[in-house]
């Protein structure tokens, strides 16, 4: 008798390789997915790190001009497109309520300016970031006062 031991068949099926084809497709393109929205938010977050930066170097030479002692609109742009606008306007301290002993006013030879910064994107119609502070400023201007240039 001759008896002959059949080996299994070696490698894989036509739906094996597939199966394993479909798979590995879902997979890249799952990475492929994941990688172009990482790279779309890196994006966002470096145009809203650069819109940052660019509203502290305004409100920065803004509150360093010194020429700056009534109400008053100054607006420029960027070289890459970015527009900023500025509203220094008088800000009015809120009355304290009177108590009963009558308080005197004491007129001192200063204000408070508020500033309102708008930075707007290079496509925007509205603004973007919005910074907001006050500044104390003297009512009379000293002598050798310092004037940025614009």
């Amino acid at each position: 008798m001759n008896l002959r031991i059949r080996k299994p068949e070696q490698g894989f099926t036509l739906l094996e390789t597939l199966i394993t084809l479909v798979i590995l497709g879902v997979g890249v393109s799952l990475t492929l997915s994941l990688i172009s929205g990482a790279l779309t938010n890196i994006r966002k977050v470096q145009i809203r790190a650069r819109t940052i930066q660019h509203a502290e170097s305004v409100m920065e030479l803004a509150l360093l001009d010194d020429s700056i002692t009534k109400p008053t609109v100054i607006q420029g742009d960027f070289a890459d497109g970015t527009r900023w606008m500025i509203r220094v306007s008088e800000y009015e301290m809120p009355r304290p309520p009177q108590p009963l002993a009558v308080q005197q006013q004491v007129q001192m030879p200063v204000k408070l300016l508020a500033y309102a910064l708008e930075i707007m994107a290079p496509g925007s119609a509205t603004a973007d970031l919005r910074l907001q502070t006050l500044k104390l400023v003297n009512v009379e201007t000293l002598p050798g006062a310092a004037e940025l240039p614009r």
